[in-house]
């Protein structure tokens, strides 16, 4: 009886450290396989990528043209035929960074660096509810079309691009798209981020 109560006695005594041992072991191999998860680069990718979608700079204009046009055979301008009016629209140009365009240089779980290939522009688009025309004078033989509204619009895009770009649109996109992926790398774990831009 005596000996019977010493075995219960052990086993009440080794139940709660070997609970104890193996509660620990899962928490440990928990806790090393959480910290080296980012040093899978593909994981890493796909994170950023969901961020670059974030950190896209928006500028946004509004434009006046006046237009003045003719219709005319072999440089010789019909009578009849002139039309002119003033269009005013609001444009949007999407600046940003691709995701086949980033590059991990070096990953080691706790440090990484990341080279940028380059910025620009990712799209660029007119806001086709907020298009007014005024001033609107065409003659009988030449009649105002909604497609060249549309067309003249487009030949001005390339002109504002530029003129963005001059302001600091891309160091404005390099700074965002810097700051976001720092943040983001910083916020799952990494210690040291450094981001270049070729």
């Amino acid at each position: 009886m005596l000996r019977k109560s010493k075995k219960v006695e052990k086993v009440l005594i080794l139940l709660p450290i070997l609970i104890l041992v193996i509660t620990g072991s899962y928490f440990i191999h928990k806790f090393k396989s959480n910290q080296n998860i980012y040093k899978d680069t593909d994981r890493v990718m796909n994170t950023i990528s969901q961020v670059l979608d974030l950190s896209t700079v928006k500028y946004k204009y509004t434009n006046v043209i006046t237009v003045k046009k003719d219709k005319s055979i072999n440089e010789m301008k019909i009578p009849f035929t002139e039309k002119s009016f003033i269009i005013k629209y609001n444009g949007i140009i999407n600046g940003g960074v691709k995701p086949e365009d980033i590059k991990i240089v070096k990953n080691n779980g706790e440090s990484i660096q990341i080279q940028i290939d380059k910025c620009e522009i990712l799209d660029h688009y007119i806001d086709s509810d907020n298009i007014y025309v005024y001033d609107v004078k065409s003659s009988l033989f030449n009649k105002l079309e909604i497609q060249e509204v549309l067309d003249d619009i487009n030949k001005y895009k390339k002109e504002y691009e530029e003129k963005a770009l001059k302001e600091g649109l891309m160091e404005e996109i390099k700074r965002s798209t810097k700051t976001s992926i720092q943040n983001m790398l910083k916020n799952i774990g990494y210690k040291n981020v450094v981001v270049e831009f070729k």
